[in-house]
Formats: structure tokens, sequence, C-alpha cells
């Protein structure tokens, strides 16, 4: 027993239907080939509705087909969604899965826990709310300098961050309560894999990648930036200095309107600070759906070439460019090879 899983936007992938190079050859074989159909929206949310609706349909394949071995083959971010359903119906099954889920090019999505909490997200808070009435203030006055341009724009940024969170909160508004963040955590963190439950095919050159690598980078700056957050010296001096300077201007005479500048700017700048930590964490999490912010306010999420734990892999050798058509990201599931070693593996297999 086979199913289809497809990816992200792709809810009618042409790959997943009857008349496809892999489902014609699965079939062959002689293989009951079926199809499942989610949203595809890239979103957390999305993917772990997907999971409890391919766990269900999962679950009445092993009823119809007590005796039959149960494939899954999920292509891009429905592998995501493959590894949660098989690993809600470990459940009663002495942890071991009843299906073995096949991924094709998957960026697998890792996620760990935030630590800001007591006076860090104080003064996130704190200088938040001031950089958005200074903000607010300056827009309305119309900015007349480029630092206040950049108050602005800085605000502007900050709100825009707010707005993304509050949706993804909406979204998640049924899960929220006690333990909320475990649960959203585990939701969005790929389930560990085991080499004989779970087989990871990749190709060389897969345009993806460099996506993945932007994010791995982004994501390593939010990650960097939430430690800057939480180290007590860092906000001692970025606060402690302005302040000086303003004692200072008074001492030598130069007070009035330059110390009113000193204490405005110096006020705004901690919350220019927060919003380039912000938008750093805002920007290595948006890439996994409009969710994303939301997530990324508990968690440091990347996406990886494996899931956590030990499963098989398969990489495709680079293809020469003369011999190229297509994206390497979509091409796994139309290429020789790739149904090849499927039929193989599922020949070995003790049931088919």
């Amino acid at each position: 027993m086979i199913t289809l899983v497809h990816g992200t936007f792709a809810p009618d992938a042409a790959w997943t239907r009857p008349d496809s190079a892999l489902s014609t050859s699965l079939q062959k074989a002689g293989c009951h080939v079926t199809r499942f159909v989610w949203s595809g929206r890239n979103s957390h949310r999305a993917r772990a509705a997907a999971a409890h609706g391919l766990a269900e349909h999962l679950r009445q394949q092993l009823i119809e087909h007590p005796r039959a071995r149960h494939w899954v083959i999920a292509h891009s971010h429905g592998g995501n969604v493959a590894l949660h359903a098989a690993n809600q119906l470990r459940t009663g099954r002495g942890g071991a899965a009843p299906v073995t889920t096949v991924t094709l090019a998957t960026p697998f999505l890792h996620a760990r826990a935030r630590r800001i909490a007591g006076w860090p997200l104080f003064v996130i808070a704190l200088f938040g709310v001031l950089l958005l009435s200074s903000a607010s203030a300056t827009a309305v006055a119309g900015p007349r300098t480029p630092a206040d341009a950049a108050l602005v724009l800085g605000g502007g940024v900050f709100a825009a961050i707010l707005a993304l969170c509050a949706v993804g909160a909406g979204l998640h508004r049924r899960s929220l309560g006690p333990g909320w963040r475990s649960r959203l955590i585990s939701a969005v963190h790929a389930p560990t894999a085991r080499p004989d439950e779970v087989v990871v095919i990749r190709a060389a050159g897969d345009e993806a990648s460099g996506l993945l690598a932007a994010g791995q980078f982004v994501g390593w700056l939010s990650a960097a930036a939430t430690r800057l957050l939480t180290n007590l010296w860092f906000w001692t001096i970025l606060i402690g200095l302005p302040q000086l300077a303003i004692v200072v201007a008074t001492l030598v005479g130069h007070g009035g309107r330059m110390a009113f500048n000193l204490l405005i700017y110096g006020f705004t700048t901690p919350g220019l600070v927060v919003v380039a930590v912000v938008a750093a964490m805002a920007g290595s999490a948006v890439v996994f759906g409009i969710d994303g912010p939301f997530a990324g306010l508990v968690a440091s999420c990347s996406a990886e070439a494996a899931p956590p734990g030990t499963a098989t892999l398969l990489q495709l050798e680079p293809r020469p460019s003369a011999t190229r058509s297509g994206l390497a990201h979509s091409s796994l599931y139309n290429d020789e090879q790739v149904i090849c070693y499927i039929l193989s593996a599922i020949r070995r297999s003790p049931r088919t």
C-alpha cells in the first residue's frame, strides 16, 4: 500500500496522479497506490492539520489492509507532514511506526526553545513601546532628519512584526493554553527518524538548498541576537552611554535642546536594536509560513537536510548541465534512479 503526499502549493501535483511515471511504475510492480491531498499552505498550522489528516487516512488503510506493508512517499514539506503522521501512529504500537516514509527533497524542520524571560522580556516590551510611541509622534509631526526617518522606519518594521505575530496567534488560538509552548515546538520539530522507517532522498544542486542556506544564516543571526538580548552588560552599556552623554552635555553647558535630543535618541536607540533583533527572529521564521514569526517567539526554527535521529539516505550525484531538465527540487519523483531505488526497497520489505 503506497500513499503519495504532495508538497507546498501543489495539491494537484502531477506526480501524484495515476498516470505519472512513479505511480505507473508502482502499479506495475503490484502496489496499490493512493494519494493524500492537503491544503498545501505554507504554515505550521496547515502542516499540523495535514499530519492529523494523513494519520487518519493511514489508520483507515491499516484497518482495510492489515497484512500489507504500508509506505508513504512525500515530496518537499509533505515529508514533514508524513513524519508527524507516522509519529502519531506510533502510539500503542510499541514505539514502532507501522509505515515506512520516503521523503523527496524535504527541508526537515528543527525547533529549539528560546530562553527569553524575566528582565530581557521586560526590556524588549519597554523599549518596544517607547519605539512605537516615538515613531508615531515623529511620523505625525513629519520626519525632519535622517535620524527621524530611521526612527519611523524602525517603528514601522516593529509594528509589521507585531501584526504577523498577532496573525499567527489567531491561527493557533484553539491550541493556546497551559503548555502551548511545548505543544507548538513539538508540532514544528521533526520527529526522530529510524533507519528502518525513514528513507531520505536528496538531489545535488537542489534549488531549495540556497534558500535553506540563507535561512540557516539568518537563523544563526537570530540565535546570536537572542543571546545578546539576555546579556546584562550589553543593555547596561547601551542604556548607560546615552545617559552619560546627557550628563556630560549638561555639565559643559550644552543642556536644553541638546540634552533633550540626547534623551530622545538615547532611549530610542535601544528600541531600534530591539527591532533589529526581533526582525532577525521573524526573518528566520517567515519562510516557514505566515505563522512562522509567532512560532519564532518561543522557538528558534531552522530547515535541515536530515531529520533528527538516523535515517537511510540516498544522495544523488550531480548531473552534467547538458543532461539536466527542469528543477532538481521537482524532478526526483520522475528520476529513473529514484524510482528504481524505491521499487527495490519495497521489494526487499518483508511484506508488500
